[in-house]
């Protein structure tokens, strides 16, 4: 195509990749330039089955679409080891072929530790113990500033990787326990936000210059602090509830029948708390209360948040009705169809 800088094929079948999981959709890059390796075409699939095109749901569909064609930018496993630095330098070592090496554990080019950093997170706290946690964090100048400024943490190394789901979510999504609804993390659960935390991620690609005016606000862990970045949920609402304060973003009232609702801190939908129980105890990085109101104590092991990819950490959230995983109605205020 004469001129296009990129061109996104987008295609709408059910595919046996659209089974796994919770799965909306996918994409990839199809092809890279010679000169600085920047993606000039990509590839995304919506699965029908699992997209509503109801009214209300179009802002989600669409932040769906934009949330794959910039994986085909430049989020995505299979591109972090081509990002450059802003001379245009690459940050990871070529091979003999001008390529980097291939880690064949994760069938993609090995980025090198200017770009991911693996950083161990010590005492660890869940149920009864403290542990260890090992987390990959994107350690590139732009994603590493905006990151420390959101949280108010002049140390943080830089912004977390999702450490869980399958292939086309782990490491490919920010954590979903530190920037709950930023768009780019593994799952939808919120109104989405293209944070200026995302627009730091592709102008460190080394091939675009974002445009900072367009950012969305994420007011999720926002100014916090690194006890917040740093910590474990349970070690937040401990510490929280040992001062006398709100253990807010998180929350620790069971979802049962009858709801429980309570509003957003925006005011703007109708929420609740995600906290449920499970058909068996969850594993034990995750078991993130020594009590709960109104639980015996040999039954917590089973209760956690209901989006997984958040560590299981309990929070206030939007939701919805769904039949055949197509959305029937959602609580967000501003759509008469929720009345």
């Amino acid at each position: 195509i004469k001129d296009a800088d990129f061109v996104f094929y987008v295609s709408a079948m059910q595919t046996d990749r659209c089974h796994k999981g919770q799965t909306v959709a996918y994409a990839a890059h199809c092809q890279q330039e010679t000169a600085l390796d920047r993606p000039i075409a990509g590839h995304a699939n919506l699965c029908p089955n699992s997209i509503s095109t109801k009214p209300q749901d179009l802002d989600t569909l669409l932040s769906t679409v934009k949330h794959e064609i910039l994986h085909a930018l430049g989020f995505s496993v299979s591109l972090y080891a081509y990002f450059r630095d802003k001379d245009g330098r690459p940050l990871t070592r070529r091979g003999s072929i001008g390529k980097p090496m291939v880690n064949k554990v994760i069938q993609a080019h090995q980025w090198s530790d200017r770009v991911i950093r693996e950083v161990e997170r010590r005492d660890w706290k869940v149920r009864g113990n403290l542990t260890k946690k090992t987390v990959k964090i994107v350690v590139t100048p732009r994603v590493q500033e905006e990151v420390r400024r959101h949280f108010n943490c002049d140390y943080l190394e830089g912004a977390e990787l999702e450490d869980q789901g399958e292939d086309g979510t782990v490491l490919t999504h920010w954590e979903k326990r530190l920037f709950e609804y930023d768009a780019m993390t593994g799952t939808h659960t919120q109104i989405p936000v293209y944070s200026r935390i995302t627009l730091a991620l592709m102008e460190d690609t080394g091939w675009y210059v974002p445009n900072y005016a367009m950012a969305q606000e994420l007011i999720w862990g926002k100014g916090l602090g690194c006890e917040f970045a740093f910590k474990s949920c349970k070690d937040w609402i401990d510490t929280r509830r040992a001062r006398g304060e709100s253990i807010h973003p998180y929350c620790d009232k069971v979802k049962k029948d009858p709801l429980e609702t309570e509003c957003t801190d925006s005011r703007d939908s109708v929420a609740l708390c995600n906290l449920i129980e499970y058909t068996r105890d969850l594993p034990s990085i995750f078991q993130n209360f020594d009590q709960i109101p109104g639980i015996s104590y040999h039954d917590i092991g089973r209760f956690g948040g209901s989006v997984s990819l958040a560590d299981y950490c309990p929070y206030i959230q939007e939701f919805t009705w769904k039949s055949n995983n197509i959305v029937v109605r959602g609580s967000q205020c501003q759509f008469s169809e929720n009345m």
